[in-house]
C-alpha cells in the first residue's frame, strides 16, 4: 500500500518548493510586508555602460540582461534623443550607444519570466516624458508602471507584486503631464549623498524625502574596476553604509554601485535588509 509514497513525497516537495517561490518578493519572504522605501535594492551605475555591449570605459563588465539575472534591481540610466530616437550613453555617443529600447526590452522579458521581481529605473534624461512614454509604450511595459504621489505612503512589496505594478520610473527631469502619474520626479521622492569614497553628506533631493539614492561608486571621469574591487568588498563596504545610516537616521534604498559583479554587493544589500536594525520610515 505504500509504493506509491516516494511519489507523493516528491510532489508535496515540489508543491512546497514552489508555494515559497510564489510567496517570495525580490527573492526574500521577509521583505513582502515591507513596503517600497523599508528595502535595499542593488543599483549600478551607469547600467547600460558595460563591455559586454561594447561601450568604451565602460562601469561594468556585463550587460543589464547579466545584471538582472545576478540581483540587480535598480538601474542608473542616461537617455538622449538622437535624430527623434531614444538613446543610451554616456557623456559621449562615440564611447558607445545603443537604443533605449534595446534593455527595455528586456526588462519587459524579465518581469513577464519573474512575477515576483520589482524593478527601478533612475533616469538622467536629456530627452522628454513624451519620448520615455513612447519608448515604455513600445516595449509593452505601460501596464507594469506603478504611480505613486509623494505624500502617501509606499505600498508594500506584496501589494505591489499583487497589482502586477512592478516597474518604478524616476527622472531628474520634471516634465510630466499629470496624466504621466507614473513618471517620478526623482528629487520629489529622494535624496542622495554625494558620491565619492566615505562621504554621507547629501547632495540633491530633500533630506525628509523618503527614498534614499547611496552612491558608492568613486568614478571621476571613467569607471575603475580595481577602485570598485575595493570599496565593493567587505568588511569595509558593509561598515562604510552603516556609518552613514547611523549618522543620518535614513535607510540606503538604492545602493548604487560601479563593477557590481566585484566584491560583495548584493551580500551588502542582503545583509541590510535582513537585519534587524531597518530604520522605518
Amino acid at each position: 500500500m505504500f509504493k506509491h509514497l516516494p511519489f507523493f513525497i516528491s510532489l508535496f516537495l515540489c508543491f512546497s518548493t514552489t508555494a515559497n517561490v510564489l510567496n517570495q518578493c525580490n527573492g526574500s519572504n521577509e521583505l513582502c510586508d515591507k513596503r517600497y522605501n523599508e528595502v535595499a535594492y542593488l543599483t549600478t551605475h551607469n547600467s547600460f555602460n558595460s563591455s559586454q555591449d561594447s561601450f568604451l570605459f565602460p562601469n561594468h563588465n556585463t550587460n543589464i540582461e547579466a545584471q538582472l539575472n545576478f540581483g540587480v534591481r535598480a538601474f542608473m540610466i542616461d537617455v538622449y534623443n538622437v535624430n527623434g530616437e531614444s538613446v543610451v550613453y554616456h557623456g559621449y555617443s562615440f564611447l558607445g550607444s545603443k537604443p533605449l529600447s534595446t534593455y527595455l526590452d528586456t526588462i519587459k522579458y524579465f518581469l513577464e519570466t519573474n512575477p515576483n521581481e520589482i524593478i527601478t529605473l533612475i533616469l538622467e534624461c536629456y530627452t522628454t516624458a513624451n519620448a520615455i512614454e513612447r519608448d515604455l509604450n513600445k516595449a509593452e511595459l505601460t501596464n507594469y508602471l506603478h504611480a505613486q504621489d509623494s505624500i502617501s505612503n509606499w505600498p508594500k512589496l506584496k501589494d505591489l507584486i499583487n497589482s502586477n505594478k512592478r516597474l518604478v520610473v524616476f527622472s531628474d527631469k520634471s516634465d510630466a503631464t499629470p496624466k504621466q502619474d507614473w513618471y517620478h520626479y526623482v528629487w520629489d521622492f529622494a535624496v542622495e549623498n554625494k558620491y565619492g569614497e566615505i562621504n554621507c553628506e547629501y547632495n540633491r533631493g530633500n533630506p525628509s524625502n523618503k527614498l534614499f539614492i547611496f552612491n558608492h561608486f568613486v568614478t571621476s571621469t571613467i569607471g575603475s574596476f580595481t577602485k570598485a574591487k575595493r570599496v565593493n568588498s567587505n568588511p569595509y563596504f558593509f561598515n562604510y553604509i552603516k556609518k552613514c545610516q547611523l549618522l543620518k537616521n535614513k535607510l540606503p534604498n538604492f545602493i548604487t554601485v560601479d563593477f557590481y559583479e566585484t566584491g560583495d554587493a548584493l551580500d551588502v544589500v542582503k545583509q541590510f535588509n535582513s537585519q534587524s536594525l531597518l530604520v522605518e520610515l
